[in-house]
């Protein structure tokens, strides 16, 4: 068990405790001014757990949310500085600057990642683009310096939707959420 399960069961079972507590108090009191203030406590204390509880799938993601952010942030910003690199050696190797068509919006579109957020449904949707970005990236490198033929842009066109699309905001995300 890790430390976090281990950490929400304590906090889950303190607040269970309490629950069990105002509940012996109001037991105690058969009615009168005692028992409505137990009472309340009660009320108090329950919803407190009931809002804890609604919360636990959210704490039981965020260590695995992090991770995801760590590697979609390192992988865009990697990423984006290939880009920069190319573009570069664009002018070193005095390439045609026709190759900037592609590593432009390339470059761009790797710093533009760079912002996104990582939320909690969609975090394993963003690490799948980032790892699928350097695939991408791997594609236009090798295009751009002539290692592979020019028909592998199609590839990266490809590639780069499938990145889009999994770098995108859901519309669908509460839904698609309550589905996993």
């Amino acid at each position: 068990m890790s430390s976090t399960e281990q950490n929400i069961e304590e906090q889950f079972a303190q607040l269970q405790q309490k629950v069990g507590a105002r509940h012996a108090e109001v037991l105690k009191h058969s009615d009168g001014d005692q028992f409505a203030v137990e009472y309340a406590r009660l009320v108090n204390v329950t919803s407190k757990l009931v809002e804890f509880e609604k919360t636990i799938p959210e704490r039981l993601a965020e260590p695995e949310r992090r991770r995801s952010e760590r590697i979609v942030t390192w992988s865009w910003r990697g990423q984006a500085a290939v880009g920069a690199v190319l573009i570069a050696l664009v002018f070193v190797l005095d390439r045609s600057g026709w190759w900037l068509v592609l590593l432009v919006p390339h470059f761009v579109g790797t710093v533009a990642g760079c912002f996104q957020k990582v939320d909690s449904e969609q975090h394993r949707d963003r690490r799948s683009a980032a790892i699928g970005l350097h695939v991408v990236t791997l594609l236009v490198a090798l295009i751009s310096l002539s290692v592979i033929s020019r028909w592998f842009i199609i590839a990266a066109a490809v590639g780069w939707m499938f990145v889009a699309g999994a770098s995108m905001d859901s519309t669908d995300a509460g839904a698609k959420g309550t589905r996993r």
